[in-house]
């Protein structure tokens, strides 16, 4: 499999300091590859991951995991497609 035509998808559970809420938040949507379409009011936020290759997605949930302000980071979902040019349902 090549590293680089590959595709992977994740979605992580987030609990992140309500007091550097927007700090954590904004830090978090720097990753290119990291997208946060859930938060609510007590910390709780839901990232997803779409990244071209198994090395951009290591190491966006590392920096996330590392950020200051992130007490603990879940993963829920995973998906790996061989190709960018397949198809199919997730």
């Amino acid at each position: 499999m090549n590293d680089e035509t590959d595709l992977f998808i994740s979605s992580h559970i987030a609990r992140i300091s309500p007091d550097a809420f927007e700090k954590v938040l904004a830090d978090i949507l720097k990753h290119p590859f990291a997208d946060v379409p859930l938060v609510d009011d007590k910390g709780k936020i839901v990232i997803l991951i779409d990244a071209p290759t198994s090395r951009d997605a290591v190491s966006t949930i590392d920096s996330i995991r590392a950020t200051e302000g992130v007490y603990s980071f879940s993963p829920v979902y995973q998906h790996e497609e061989a190709g960018t040019g397949t198809t199919g349902s997730i």
